[in-house]
């Protein structure tokens, strides 16, 4: 288990929560937790601290929603753990909490308050099937001109040096999928393909993003103005199943997209999108 836990408690009983955080710090003492008291506020912090959040707790009963209305909304952009915290004699919806993805519940009976650190040490025992070193991210778009590189993560060591030639095929890849003139129809966050071979890179398979973005710079008229700026997400062939929760990436990546007006901007902010997206994976 992690040394550090980053926790989120969504609780709007303010004497509650804070008996819930006085528990949570007395078993795991260098535990950083988060008091929400909504949806909107719970769904940010995750966003602020770039999905790092070890565990969420839920209460069920909230004065402007509900624990299962926001376990619907982690789960569509994260496997982030979430523990839901439910009134006696609403065991039932415990049931149902679980069956939408909660790792484990909590009825508030007795000194329930004794029983979180033992449930968020069984939840947290859990680990990720996924080697995040083997996984990278690339940025790049369509320019004057062809691909040209925007960032690039660190790849695996045996594929290190081939870094242009990787981009390269990426986006002779879509090149060849996707000419210029219809590249121009796709809709912004459109999912390219995925999963695909990656060329020059054994055993490794992508799934791309294309998002269009303005350029002030672009010369090239078939561009009318516009830039299309491409995301690829690199795995090895085992882990192919990643591209079915690929919907939680493509959440953070239209996000992200909303912010950037110029592709010049991309640069600055990749690296955070990044951690996020890493974030993200390691919870699958």
């Amino acid at each position: 288990m992690p040394e550090n836990l980053k926790i989120i408690l969504c609780e709007d009983d303010e004497d509650i929560a804070f008996l819930i955080k006085l528990r949570i710090l007395k078993a795991f003492p260098n535990t950083e937790v988060f008091i929400t008291t909504n949806k909107e506020d719970t769904i940010k912090l995750l966003y602020d601290y770039n999905f790092d959040i070890d565990i969420v707790l839920l209460d069920y009963m909230l004065s402007n929603t509900t624990g299962i209305e926001i376990l619907e909304e982690v789960k569509k952009i994260s496997d982030i753990p979430v523990i839901i915290i439910t009134g006696q004699g609403s065991e039932e919806l415990a049931v149902t909490a679980m069956k939408k993805g909660a790792s484990d519940y909590i009825v508030k009976r007795g000194r329930f308050f004794n029983q979180i650190p033992d449930v968020i040490d069984r939840v947290l025992r859990s680990k990720s099937k996924y080697e995040l070193s083997k996984i990278f991210i690339a940025f790049y778009r369509f320019g004057e001109s062809g691909t040209e590189p925007i960032y690039v993560s660190k790849l695996p060591k045996e594929f290190e040096g081939q870094q242009e030639t990787i981009l390269l095929s990426l986006g002779v890849l879509l090149f060849t999928l996707f000419g210029m003139g219809e590249l121009e129809q796709l809709d912004s966050g459109s999912i390219i393909a995925g999963p695909v071979r990656i060329p020059k890179m054994h055993g490794y398979g992508a799934t791309s993003f294309l998002f269009v973005v303005k350029d002030k710079n672009q010369k090239d008229p078939r561009f009318s103005g516009h830039d299309f700026c491409i995301v690829a997400l690199g795995y090895p062939n085992e882990y192919s199943d990643i591209s079915y929760k690929m919907d939680r990436v493509k959440r953070i990546l239209e996000n992200f997209f909303e912010g950037i007006n110029d592709i010049s901007e991309v640069k600055d902010h990749v690296g955070k999108i990044e951690k996020q997206i890493l974030n993200i994976i390691k919870k699958f």
